[in-house]
């Protein structure tokens, strides 16, 4: 029964992420903890690598299609990979139910931040601005140490980083930020295997076929319904299965 619930966990997150363009990996670690049973630790870790591995079909599409900057994702990446293993390090002093309260609160910064994004036109980026290479690394160090604390992809922190920090425009922002996805998810199974710490491979295989088939599904889906409208209801789901998190754990933490 647990590996049929990996599947259906990585189809809802995968639904998710097609149906709204972002944040599915966000619902990844919930699933994996109450739907599948796995332990909090062992969820972050499965959680960043079944990522890793499902950006990489994303990474290639916009690779073809001219959307990925290499040497800026590059740059990234060479922070982010010693912040995937800090925050994967980090995490293993925190009890599993202070990490699912923490969690909760970064799942509530990103429904509100999506919610803002949703009603806000995303500002256009200069062509020909010059890059901070400081900034990315420095947003580079701070989403990798979010992704190997919490388990999450980081897309939603990546995509503006690249825009305002790189002054990439969107469509270059979201391949390179998929780029720097697959390099953190593999970052992760690394550190976990040198910290001798547990990724279950099987859901990691189960989880992320799950997660193409509803990646297809939402793609498919949200071409006919309202973009503004599925980000209400994706942020809303968020902030409902958030407010769960802090109503289960914060009572053992108290």
């Amino acid at each position: 029964m647990n590996l049929i619930d990996a599947v259906i966990s990585g189809f809802l997150s995968g639904l998710s992420l097609g149906l709204t363009g972002s944040g599915g990996s966000v619902l990844a670690v919930p699933l994996l903890v109450y739907f599948v049973g796995l332990d909090p630790h062992t969820a972050v870790g499965t959680s960043l690598v079944a990522v890793g591995i499902t950006a990489i079909i994303g990474f290639l599409m916009h690779w073809r299609k001219g959307n990925v900057d290499f040497k800026t994702g590059a740059l990234m990446a060479l922070t982010s990979i010693p912040g995937v293993y800090i925050g994967s390090y980090l995490n293993r002093a925190v009890e599993g139910p202070l990490l699912m309260t923490l969690f909760a609160i970064l799942m509530v910064i990103m429904a509100i931040k999506m919610a803002r994004n949703g009603s806000k036109r995303v500002q256009s980026v200069e062509s020909g601005k010059e890059i901070s290479h400081i900034n990315v690394a420095g947003l580079g160090f701070l989403v990798g140490l979010a992704s190997g604390f919490f388990g999450v992809g980081g897309g939603f922190l990546l995509v503006p980083a690249l825009t305002m920090g790189a002054g990439l425009k969107m469509h270059r922002a979201v391949g390179t930020s998929l780029f720097v996805i697959v390099l953190n998810g593999s970052a992760g199974f690394v550190s976990y295997e040198i910290q001798g710490r547990a990724i279950d491979l099987v859901v990691v295989v189960l989880f992320v076929l799950g997660g193409l088939i509803g990646d297809v599904i939402g793609v498919r889906i949200a071409k006919s319904l309202s973009c503004k409208e599925l980000k209400q209801v994706f942020t809303a789901v968020v902030i409902l299965v958030a407010l769960y998190l802090i109503w289960v754990n914060l009572p053992k933490i108290l």
